[in-house]
């Protein structure tokens, strides 16, 4: 018996909406977003009611900075199927990008109710608890994150980070020196370790560190930067002002860059060039003190005390510097 022609046409409607929907994954495997945004959007035209696409479509907009419309798409995917946790992750993440971390808490939450095991959401809670400034609820969310994913980079690195604030920085070098076992060449595990053997002042391997990470990234300005604090540290001013020098080409706004500069010249007698340093690390200050502000206030008029009283201790913490 044939099929009749209305269902033959479904089927096919069906099957097109699954090709667009494959076709976006694999352009976004190989980054192209905007072509993968297309497909994820020719595929929601033949079926609305295609939730992954949904989340899909988010995920794709958020690599593209567009976190709001993620938001969106992951809300719509949700109203399609409340249990889609990569739909709850992913809202959550865009929260996050948008500094709006009492609503990223919430949304890990509501995907480990769904999924208590979902390492991923572990893990994301506790970066949301950390930029709250809750970081022993931080590395308790790492630990389950490890408990379920002991080569998780990302929580070992979260977990270090979370030591870190709290000064424990022994502890922290060593969730450090375990994500580096996995995998070497982890740009962000060996510039916050040189960080914090910055800290511990132990300024030569420090160096050693940062070394590591400038050889797989020459031009990143913040291993650059902390390179040229460790040789400030240690009386090694003309090798620090190169370093400062090489930061501040790739990102003249680290003012604590330019500090270190200032600080440099001045032990070098080059007084002309410390005060141009230190006027240029006052104007980013000032600058990143109004915008700090603004933030807050809005933040504050939004009912997000949380997210507002952090920025305003940002805020201070420019103005005490």
């Amino acid at each position: 018996m044939s099929k009749s022609p209305e269902i033959s046409e479904n089927m096919l409607s069906h099957d097109k909406d699954r090709d667009y929907y494959l076709e976006g994954l694999a352009l976004g495997r190989d980054g192209r977003h905007e072509d993968a945004l297309l497909a994820f959007s020719q595929a929601l035209s033949m079926n609305p009611n295609h939730a992954h696409a949904w989340v899909s479509k988010g995920f794709t907009l958020g690599k593209l900075g567009r976190y709001e419309e993620e938001i969106e798409c992951c809300e719509k995917a949700i109203s399609l199927d409340p249990n889609c946790v990569d739909a709850w992750n992913f809202k959550g993440f865009a929260f996050g990008m948008l500094d709006r971390f009492e609503d990223k808490v919430q949304c890990c939450e509501q995907a480990l109710k769904i999924d208590p095991e979902n390492a991923t959401a572990w893990n994301n809670k506790g970066v949301a608890l950390g930029m709250l400034g809750r970081f022993e609820e931080e590395i308790r969310c790492c630990d389950r994150a490890l408990e379920l994913r002991p080569r998780y980079l990302s929580a070992w690195v979260n977990r270090g980070y979370a030591f870190g604030k709290l000064k424990w920085y022994e502890e922290e070098i060593i969730c450090y020196d375990r994500a580096l076992k996995i995998y070497p060449f982890y740009l962000s595990a060996l510039i916050n370790k040189g960080i914090a053997l910055i800290n511990l002042k132990r300024y030569e391997e420090a160096i050693d560190v940062l070394d590591r990470a400038l050889s797989i990234e020459p031009r990143n300005a913040n291993a650059l930067y902390r390179k040229g604090l460790a040789l400030s540290l240690l009386g090694r001013h003309e090798d620090a002002i190169h370093s400062l020098k090489s930061a501040l080409e790739v990102n003249p706004t680290i003012a604590d860059a330019w500090v270190v500069m200032s600080n440099s010249c001045f032990m070098l007698g080059r007084l002309e060039e410390s005060a141009r340093a230190f006027d240029q690390a006052y104007y980013i200050d000032v600058k990143d003190a109004r915008t700090g502000m603004v933030k807050a206030l809005s933040l504050l008029k939004t009912g997000k005390f949380d997210d507002a009283l952090r920025s305003f201790s940002d805020v201070m913490g420019v103005l005490l510097r």
